[in-house]
């Protein structure tokens, strides 16, 4: 009895080790995946600052600044001229498809 005893403790006692064992394994390796984690963030964030920049900076490259120039073609347009290179100046008799695509502006040539 007492020797089925000592081996009991002694079997309990190697189960508790490899337990331990294991249970340590796996706070380490939950450690480095935390640690990639976070490093994953910071890159995360890193790139997504560097797209929204990249972003808005072609954004305000993209947005043509509408000025005098394009306010009096369109007037001209407006009052039956043509203001393509084609016809410049001439009297419009409907529409030109050359004149509005220069109205649309540098924003839709692609």
């Amino acid at each position: 009895m007492d020797e089925e005893i000592l081996s009991l403790l002694a079997n309990f006692w190697e189960s508790l080790q490899a337990l331990t064992l294991e249970f340590q394994r796996l706070k380490d390796t939950t450690y480095q995946l935390y640690k990639k984690n976070e490093e994953l963030k910071r890159e995360n964030e890193n790139l997504k600052k560097l797209l929204f920049a990249k972003g808005e900076a072609k954004g305000k490259e993209a947005q043509p600044q509408v000025g005098a120039g394009y306010a009096n073609l369109a007037r001209l347009y407006d009052e039956g001229f043509h203001i393509c290179h084609l016809n410049f100046a001439e009297k419009r008799h409907g529409d030109c498809l050359f004149c509005q695509k220069l109205l649309e502006g540098p924003e839709n040539e692609e």
